[in-house]
């Protein structure tokens, strides 16, 4: 179904512009979902303060904010660190997404409708355009995947990944950066597209279930050599 944006009504209060705290919160979570600033890494003020264009109180609260939402580590008398990224922590997360997508993808292959077949193929070509475009590729790859889920009909499972999935957009990109994922992950999901399309459950189920296994093996991968340097 179209969404229509309805006008704003002439009475309703204009949005209020976001702070200088929640500008810079937004602009710090970007660069750490993305992992433009890596995990462990130290978080200096003043560098913060140059980076992002405000002063030292926004970035401040900021910080805070970002701890509050464990993407940030607050240290007594010491610079704040970016989040460390625990398999212990992700992996069950991981196996939780393994389960709903892929079960949700076996749903969506006999229950998506045309139209979102169509949505699903043009977020496949964009997603081919941005592949040199991390920030783009994100985007996209989230918009993918929430769309086969919400194709699934199942309201409960759909609010379920809605709780998980955010938590586990830094670890993916982790696994995304790893060499030739992109290109592995794009065909991937293109043969997800072509089960779907063909109306196999089985195999769009089997397909989703080895593309987020592949992402959490990845992950763990990548986590576990680092902490081994």
């Amino acid at each position: 179904m179209t969404r229509v944006s309805l006008p704003a009504s002439p009475d309703a209060p204009p949005r209020p512009a976001p702070s200088l705290t929640e500008q810079a919160a937004a602009a710090l979570r970007r660069l750490i979902l993305l992992n433009l600033l890596a995990p462990g890494e130290v978080l200096n003020e003043p560098d913060l303060v140059a980076r992002l264009g405000v002063s030292r109180t926004p970035v401040r609260e900021a910080l805070k904010l970002l701890a509050g939402e464990g993407l940030v580590t607050l240290r007594r008398n010491r610079a704040a660190l970016v989040a460390r990224l625990d398999p212990a922590d992700l992996v069950p997360l991981f196996e939780l997404e393994v389960a709903l997508e892929s079960f949700c993808a076996g749903l969506a292959a006999e229950r998506m409708t045309g139209p979102e077949i169509d949505r699903l193929d043009r977020l496949q070509t964009a997603l081919e355009a941005a592949r040199d475009d991390r920030d783009a590729y994100t985007r996209l790859n989230r918009q993918a995947h929430r769309l086969i889920v919400t194709a699934s009909r199942s309201p409960a499972i759909a609010e379920a990944h809605g709780r998980a999935f955010p938590r586990l957009e830094r670890a993916r990109n982790f696994a995304l950066a790893a060499e030739g994922r992109v290109a592995e992950s794009l065909a991937e999901h293109q043969a997800i597209l072509e089960a779907l399309r063909a109306r196999d459950p089985g195999r769009a189920r089997t397909l989703m279930h080895a593309h987020v296994a592949r992402t959490q093996a990845l992950m763990v991968a990548r986590l576990t050599e680092g902490l081994r340097r």
